[in-house]
């Protein structure tokens, strides 16, 4: 996954823009940047967590070259979250997600998850009995 994802995705429930995200894992890589324009988001800075403003210089390079590894998605209206796994966004409705992968990946990263998604989140969290 890339910063830029922010710029397009939404909550699949309450259509909320943009998500908050929550990095547990990035890498630096070598990426060619040559002849990109910039600003390369259209509305939404996801790694400067902010709107994009015509005019003002943005780190799109700096950007490009982070591959965000393992991550949480999360959705504070509606309180859904959607895991990052090895680069991979995983965004599915409830019914197509696997609840029982999703509560190993909640137990794996608890220290680097905030707590609230741990204790709130949705379809799973830590909170609910099994």
């Amino acid at each position: 996954m890339r910063y830029w994802g922010l710029d397009i995705l939404m909550c699949l429930y309450c259509k909320k823009f943009p998500l908050e995200l929550y990095i547990i894992e990035e890498e630096k890589q070598s990426i060619n940047v040559t002849d990109i324009e910039t600003p390369l988001c259209k509305s939404y800075c996801g790694y400067l967590k902010e709107n994009i403003v015509q005019g003002k210089e943005y780190p799109c390079y700096e950007c490009l070259r982070t591959g965000i590894k393992t991550a949480v998605l999360y959705c504070p209206d509606c309180k859904h979250w959607y895991p990052v796994r090895d680069g991979i966004i995983v965004m599915l409705v409830d019914s197509k997600r696997k609840l029982e992968k999703d509560r190993e990946f909640l137990e794996k990263y608890k220290d680097k998850i905030p707590e609230f998604i741990l204790r709130e989140g949705k379809p799973v969290n830590l909170s609910q009995t099994t």
